[in-house]
């Protein structure tokens, strides 16, 4: 029979050797195509692979400077941050009045909230279509912004809102009585302390949005046309330019990942707070 010693080393051992397995699957291909990125075409197919080579940053190069992933880059960057910010302006305070406030039907317009989130976007692309060519919408700003927002509303409320109720009701009373009225509660009160919850949040549909490729693909032109709409530019009759295309898929992991570092001590707070709401 093992010793209890034993037993934890061996439990130890298994969960360090799940975690390096997990890494290695998480990683590894984000590690292959950096390594692509960095080949010429010859190079980047050579059997066995090549694991020492020169570095060369001609795929960089021919993404930025020959094509036009430049602008591609700059507009997800637009639309992303303005469907994020507009989202958070409207999910807080609905997130607040979800959590403390009682009205009729509150339960269906929850849910409702909930399923724009959770519906596939092929249900929506073609009604999208029709009205954004009526309303001359197709490739702009302002429609790509109003579709990634109704997109990351439903899920900025549902998880906001289960943060507004884990604030303990009797600091927004003493508010309250102090003289606040319920936005100055909201500002002072509830979102200073809802802020783990709201970068987590924000990150998550950053992410969303980031990585969106129907809507892109479908509503959009030559003028908004984003990131990830983008790197298909390079995919032509004649080659698959497997360097460029990996070069611009490193270039919009970049921003998720440093997005993610910088505001890691909230994320990682906001993650092990609050819950998904239930009722």
């Amino acid at each position: 029979m093992l010793k209890p010693k034993t037993k934890r080393g061996l439990a130890a051992a298994a969960r360090g050797l799940f975690v390096a397995v997990l890494m290695f699957a998480t990683l590894f291909p984000f590690y292959w195509t950096l390594l692509i990125s960095l080949k010429n075409q010859k190079d980047a197919f050579q059997v066995p692979p090549q694991l020492i080579f020169t570095p060369t940053f001609e795929n960089y190069q021919e993404l930025f400077v020959t094509g036009s992933f430049g602008q591609y880059f700059f507009n997800s960057f637009v639309v992303c941050i303005l469907s994020i910010v507009l989202a958070l302006v409207v999910g807080i305070p609905s997130a607040y009045i979800f959590a403390r406030c009682e009205f009729r039907f509150k339960k269906g317009f929850f849910y409702v909230l909930l399923i724009t989130r959770m519906s596939p976007g092929a249900v929506f692309v073609i009604p999208y279509f029709i009205a954004y060519k009526e309303l001359n919408m197709l490739d702009t700003y302002l429609g790509l912004t109003l579709i990634y927002f109704a997109s990351n509303l439903g899920i900025i409320v549902w998880s906001l809102r289960a943060f507004m109720e884990d604030i303990p009701v009797s600091l927004e009373e003493a508010a309250r009585i102090d003289g606040c009225s319920l936005l100055q509660t909201l500002f002072k009160i509830s979102i200073p302390l809802a802020t783990p919850g709201i970068a987590s949040t924000a990150i998550l549909a950053f992410i969303f949005s980031w990585n969106e490729f129907l809507f892109a693909l479908l509503l959009t032109r030559q003028k908004v046309q984003t990131a990830p709409i983008g790197i298909l530019n390079f995919i032509v009759f004649e080659k698959m330019n497997w360097g460029v295309i990996a070069a611009g898929s490193i270039m919009i992991a970049l921003p998720v990942v440093f997005f993610g570092v910088a505001i890691r001590k909230y994320y990682v707070k906001g993650l092990t707070q609050g819950g998904l709401a239930g009722d």
